[in-house]
């Protein structure tokens, strides 16, 4: 049962770390968005940035909530262990 836990907590941390790289991955796709409409491609810049924004969310949104997971349960882990 022991193993069980820490497993989760890793399972944990990496699920935050893949929302950290999707938010980093999305700034790059409102970027594109940025110079799609500064060249004159209206109607691409806006989806693109539209698109960078939600991806944007959801990363962020992702990393939160897996990394309180993560955190809670180390917390949960290391307060109840024996001595």
């Amino acid at each position: 049962m022991e193993r069980q836990n820490w497993r989760r907590v890793f399972a944990y941390t990496g699920l935050a770390v893949i929302g950290l790289a999707l938010a980093y991955y999305a700034t790059a796709v409102a970027t594109s968005g940025i110079a799609a409409g500064i060249l004159g491609r209206q109607d691409a810049g806006r989806d693109l940035l539209t698109s960078g924004s939600a991806a944007l969310l959801v990363g962020i949104a992702t990393m939160g909530v897996f990394g309180f997971l993560a955190v809670r349960l180390v917390w949960v882990r290391t307060r109840h262990q024996p001595r």
